[in-house]
């Protein structure tokens, strides 16, 4: 296994070093020179990879991995405010999903209590949950995922862009020790049947306005607005529809709020982080006689002391279809001691458009390296039920799987 590990790191630090030795002979010292209009520019690279053997069910086989670019360049005005851009390039490759989308079991339109939309199977406008055979996101290997240019005054910030809305961007994430394998929000799931996020992210990272407070009394708020959500990324990618086979509503006009606390109190030495999320779209398109207007809304709460972190979340959506919910709820423990960090999470979701369910478990620990190498092992359990027809009667399927998973890292 470590000789298969060191040769996916090898071929993932080719491709991250790459844009970096492009720059780096771009910006030499030579062709420096003064200009009237500086900026304070900051890159960030990052290759994550993970190994586990895949599940038979999955699209695709192991390894997995992720390789990120981030961007910020920044001007600092006379007045003080602040103008810049951020941007991000995200490669991933996971094990068939799109973010949440997939198929999820069979349960056609018209037979038992399987949802119909036409007589086509309903894509979840929220969730892109599918209970059809052969059904998935685009799930594009490379994507933009931040691109967008924003101004700092003194009470507010205003970004106009690609990006996260804004119910996801006052939510911090749960502790963890690993990048891409999660309970929740799993960037990477060799099991394919992990069903649950927490995260609020029904306008993906499609362009939008966004304005956020400053943070006053440990208080912010944030609001946005996605005029089109049906943007595919590599985090989130729901399905479109296909004659004969899927509907799926486009979803416009996303209205998003998110508030957030976040304060240490000096006495106990306790800081707690909390954020809640509301995302509110209309259902638009050819299919969407179908569908109602989706909505989501999530909390999350994060405790901190010393070494130990603790949270919890939740968030509730009705998936854009009526009579449809989807539900999720995230726990972790996690703890830190040294260059090594150990953590335990669990995860349950349920989804009555599709009529499956997960329960997720994970533990591990991950130790961090001075030169920026990132190496830890965990083990991940996944049991999950999905929909079947037995004759005229739906029935659910269910089983489960425990893996053994070594992820690595590179942070430049």
């Amino acid at each position: 296994m470590m000789t298969a590990l060191r040769a996916q790191l090898r071929a993932f630090t080719i491709l991250a070093a790459a844009p970096v030795l492009a720059l780096a002979a771009y910006c030499t010292p030579a062709q420096a020179q003064e200009t009237p209009f500086q900026l304070d520019t900051d890159f960030q690279l990052s290759a994550d990879i993970v190994l586990a053997p895949g599940a038979s069910s999955a699209a695709r086989s192991g390894p997995y991995g992720e390789i990120r670019l981030d961007l910020t360049a920044e001007r600092v005005l006379e007045n003080t405010n602040r103008i810049g851009f951020a941007g991000g390039l995200v490669a991933r490759r996971d094990s068939g999903r799109a973010g949440l989308a997939q198929s999820i079991g069979n349960c056609p339109p018209g037979a038992a209590d399987c949802f119909d939309a036409g007589g086509l199977v309903p894509v979840g406008a929220f969730t892109g949950f599918a209970a059809g055979p052969g059904i998935a996101g685009d799930d594009p290997a490379f994507a933009v995922e931040t691109a967008f240019v924003y101004w700092r005054g003194g009470l507010a910030e205003v970004r106009a862009g690609y990006g996260p809305g804004a119910a996801a961007l006052e939510s911090d994430p749960l502790p963890g020790a690993f990048w891409l394998m999660r309970a929740d929000a799993t960037r990477a799931d060799p099991a394919g049947r992990n069903f649950a996020s927490v995260a609020n992210t029904m306008s993906g990272h499609a362009p939008k306005l966004l304005v956020r407070s400053v943070r006053l009394a440990g208080f912010r708020a944030a609001a946005s607005f996605t005029p089109d959500g049906d943007v595919c990324g590599a985090s989130y990618c729901r399905p479109s529809s296909r004659p004969g086979l899927i509907a799926a509503a486009s979803v416009r006009d996303i209205a998003e709020l998110g508030v957030s606390f976040d304060h240490r109190f000096a006495a106990s030495g306790v800081r707690w982080t909390a954020g809640m999320g509301l995302s509110h779209g209309r259902a638009a398109g050819n299919a969407s006689a179908f569908f109602d207007d989706p909505w989501a809304v999530s909390a999350r709460l994060i405790r901190s002391q010393g070494a130990w972190k603790a949270g919890l979340g939740a968030l509730l959506s009705n998936d854009g279809v009526s009579g449809a919910r989807y539900s999720a709820q995230a726990a972790s423990l996690a703890y830190e001691r040294g260059d090594w960090l150990f953590s335990l999470e669990a995860s349950r979701a349920r989804s009555s458009l599709v009529h499956a369910h997960s329960d997720s478990v994970l533990a591990g620990a991950s130790r961090y390296f001075e030169s920026g190498f990132i190496l830890g092992v965990g083990l991940a359990h996944s049991r999950a039920g999905e929909a079947d027809l037995s004759g005229p009667e739906r029935t659910t399927q269910t089983g489960g799987t425990t893996r053994l998973f070594l992820e690595a890292g590179l942070r430049f």
